[in-house]
């Protein structure tokens, strides 16, 4: 399938299926994938542990520091949007999380999509990964859904999960994790993004 350079963000509620939609999609174009392999590269630009950026990765720490003290949210977050900055020009990819429809918004040939479903779908799939039962599977979604909510509000004053700078919001319930790549595909070749 051919493509002209182009950046796809995928921003997912917890559980909704948007990280393995986003692995396929980008398999599927013969993209790069971006997700936490960012921890990695933000790691090597700064010299701070992966380690320690895991710890902050996608949350928002208001804490204030003494002078010379590291915030290590807001370091994650530079690095982090330093490098997406640095892929999108050099590269067609796809980017789960982590602000990339905000901070990529202004790149031209760029597609923002935003994954949920339906919370007894989300539960199902937390309970299948993370081996929990429903009551502990529900409180790690609703805590992590709060994580992502309050980072997104925080770096960019917007609410997650809204329309706006989306082109999509797909519910994955609905199309499935498959129908879901097939949608973003048509929908780019609709845009002209692929042939």
């Amino acid at each position: 399938m051919a493509a002209k350079r182009c950046i796809i963000t995928i921003g997912r509620e917890y559980g909704s299926g948007g990280r393995e939609i986003g692995e396929k999609l980008a398999e599927r174009l013969g993209f790069s994938f971006y997700d936490r392999n960012l921890l990695n590269m933000a790691a090597e630009q700064s010299g701070i542990s992966e380690d320690q950026f895991s710890e902050k990765d996608e949350r928002a720490e208001r804490r204030y520091f003494a002078y010379g003290m590291q915030n290590l949210s807001e370091e994650l977050f530079h690095f982090q949007s330093k490098i997406m900055l640095e892929k999108a020009k050099q590269e067609s990819c796809v980017i789960v999380g982590r602000c990339s429809d905000v901070i990529l918004k202004g790149f031209a040939h760029s597609v923002h999509i935003f994954i949920y479903a339906d919370e007894e779908d989300k539960i199902i799939r937390i309970r299948e990964r993370n081996n929990l039962d429903e009551v502990k599977a529900r409180k790690l979604m609703r805590q992590t859904e709060k994580i992502r909510s309050s980072y997104y509000q925080y770096y960019t004053d917007t609410d997650w999960g809204c329309r706006d700078n989306k082109d999509l919001l797909i519910n994955s319930s609905r199309t499935g994790i498959d129908g879901a790549v097939e949608l973003i595909i048509s929908y780019l070749k609709i845009r002209g993004l692929i042939d």
